[in-house]
């Protein structure tokens, strides 16, 4: 009777056993170990959000980046939770607010390690969030920053998203905690897939659809119209998840910056305008701010469009009262909240947030993004975070630095495939914009292939096009392509040889060098060393020359040959003498043996001389 009780248990436990052993479902830890040869870091798990979607075949990822495992002493370490406007969309890491922040902050302490570790991704809302923020809390953060709010009702999980399992915080919480259980994924897994199937044959594959936009595939309770139940539950998930997720980070006294959401009221009328008792609507509320605006009324036509935004029964764009519930929780936690709004009102037309600042419904361009980061640098130096001592502001020379037009390009292509589906056009209009688009030049088509392709990548493009350029002669133009990358990924060491090789080729040795010491701040590698030793023996500065290229490849004739000039030129004959003997070994016949058996006589007679008077 015991046995065939505990029976099924036995073989529950027997299937996560297996399904554990065969790795089923992947790592979905938020952090995993960082790729070869970076051994003493960490990274985002590009597959975390598999946590979530379980009928999505292309999943939203975090950005790529690298931290060290261990805070340095001198480390400050900055954490950003977020959606798709805190991911960067559509640009590349080099244009996100994290990153430009993180340059920010690293200008102004150079002396700090600073790490800014962007864990946001498009598609997820505040359940998310909350899910990953213990995971966050055990990498001793030194700050949280958040700016989020406007997937609350669509993201994985909302309620008004295809992944939804209703109303219930306690429910949807116990789901994401099972997550750990491979069984349960299995569970998932399949009930998944049957929804797929269900899918193909009663609604067309809408779920899967290759032509639709993640905007699009996430979204099931299109209609939610203003003071609704639905409307009212998204607002009471918001509230309560953001509020644990600020508790949690309380009881570990790690410091949370809030931040207001902007988005585009001006330039991006009303998706779906349901009518009340009176005849109003967010189209009318819509049309009638126009008309203000072109009066000159900018303050009421101001809030006509906010309004408007708020009647907007397609929640892509957060309501205002989410912007309430942020200043209220900052209040009730006295933490600090950015006023984003006043930083995008005041470089807006009539300081009404639009076109100007966001690409299409809330994402914003590369000064909108700068802004962005601009407003939380400002609202952290303010409350003296990081050191009651600060330079003045050290943000502003990273306004467009590591952008290209390769960048520009792709946003705005990205954008028109994104306006070429629903809620821009109708739902049942197929999107044909990469199959009706033909590239002009060379740069579209470098983006046509990073849109159609997998493994294409808008850095795989950066580095094509720096490639051919320098076959054009243009050092410049392939400089500003490479250190696209460098400003994108800053740990990988091929970008910065890539850019130091065309400074050399326009002699600029010292930029290249400080080029090079940059890269070593993230790792040591050979090749850093031996041209900032170069360059250092160039100058004179032998000493300087010695300490680096003792460091790079002692196999290499050109570094042996370098470091024995080095000694010799210092008046260290013993250790020139060594790598002299070392090179002899190395290449016998070598031009560098004939220069430096000459400059041997040189300095022996050089010394000898001194010795006589």
């Amino acid at each position: 009777m015991g046995i065939a009780f505990l029976f099924p248990f036995i073989c529950l436990l027997l299937l996560e056993m297996g399904l554990r052993f065969f790795h089923y479902g992947g790592n979905l830890d938020l952090f995993i170990e960082g790729p070869d040869g970076y051994s003493e870091y960490l990274r985002c798990n590009p597959n975390v959000a598999r946590r979530y979607f379980s009928l999505q075949s292309n999943l939203p990822t975090p950005p790529k980046q690298l931290f060290l495992k261990q805070k340095p002493s001198n480390g400050y370490r900055i954490f950003v939770l977020g959606e798709s406007s805190a991911a960067g969309f559509p640009y590349g890491n080099n244009a996100s607010f994290p990153n430009v922040l993180e340059r920010g902050l690293s200008n102004a302490f150079p002396q700090k390690r600073i790490e800014v570790i962007n864990v946001s991704m498009a598609a997820i809302n505040s359940y998310a969030l909350l899910d990953l923020i213990d995971e966050v809390m055990k990498q001793s953060p030194d700050a949280v920053l958040m700016y989020t709010g406007h997937n609350e009702y669509y993201g994985a999980l909302g309620v008004g998203s295809v992944q939804s399992l209703g109303n219930m915080r306690w429910l949807i919480n116990t789901y994401l905690k099972f997550q750990s259980i491979k069984t349960f994924l299995l569970l998932r897994d399949c009930i998944g897939w049957t929804r797929i199937q269900f899918s193909e044959i009663f609604h067309k594959g809408s779920e899967i659809d290759p032509t639709a936009t993640l905007m699009e595939r996430i979204v099931a309770e299109q209609t939610i119209p203003y003071g609704s139940s639905l409307y009212e539950a998204g607002k009471r998930q918001f509230e309560e998840n953001m509020d644990a997720i600020i508790q949690k980070a309380s009881e570990k006294n790690v410091p949370v910056i809030l931040s207001e959401l902007v988005s585009n009221v001006r330039d991006q009328e009303p998706f779906i305008s349901i009518e009340d008792k009176e005849g109003q609507s967010a189209k009318s509320i819509y049309s009638l701010a126009q008309q203000l605006e072109i009066k000159g009324e900018y303050e009421k036509a101001e809030q006509k469009y906010l309004l408007a935004k708020d009647l907007d029964a397609l929640r892509f764009r957060a309501p205002e009262e989410f912007n309430l519930i942020l200043r209220e929780l900052a209040k009730k936690y006295s933490i600090p909240i950015v006023p984003t709004i006043s930083y995008f009102e005041k470089e807006s037309p009539n300081k009404i947030i639009g076109s100007s600042l966001i690409l299409e419904h809330l994402h914003p361009n590369i000064k909108g993004y700068f802004l962005l980061a601009k407003a939380f640098y400002e609202t952290i130096q303010n409350n003296r975070m990081i050191s009651h001592e600060w330079p003045s502001s050290c943000i502003d020379q990273e306004w467009n630095h590591g952008i290209t037009e390769l960048d520009s390009v792709y946003s705005v292509l990205v954008i028109q495939q994104l306006k070429g589906s629903w809620p821009f056009q109708p739902k049942s209009l197929p999107n044909r914009f990469v199959q009706n688009f033909r590239p002009a030049n060379h740069i579209e088509e470098i983006v046509y292939r990073v849109m159609q392709s997998a493994n294409f990548s808008l850095e795989s493009g950066h580095m094509e096009l720096g490639a051919y350029y320098e076959k054009q002669g243009n050092f410049n133009k392939a400089f500003l392509e490479y250190n696209a990358l460098i400003t994108s990924i800053p740990h990988e060491m091929e970008f910065y040889q890539k850019a130091a090789t065309v400074l050399f080729e326009e002699k600029e040795y010292e930029r290249a060098s400080q080029l090079l010491r940059k890269s070593l701040k993230y790792k040591e590698n050979y090749f850093a060393n031996k041209w900032i030793g170069q360059v250092a023996l160039m100058k004179n500065d032998y000493k300087e020359a010695v300490s680096f290229l003792s460091k790079a490849d002692l196999l290499d004739n050109q570094v042996v040959f370098n470091l024995s000039r080095a000694y010799y030129l210092n008046g260290q004959w013993n250790n020139g003498e060594e790598y002299y003997l070392r090179l002899r070994n190395l290449a016998p016949r070598s031009e560098y043996v004939t220069y430096l058996t000459k400059l041997r006589v040189m300095t022996q007679l050089k010394g000898s001389t001194e010795k006589t008077n």
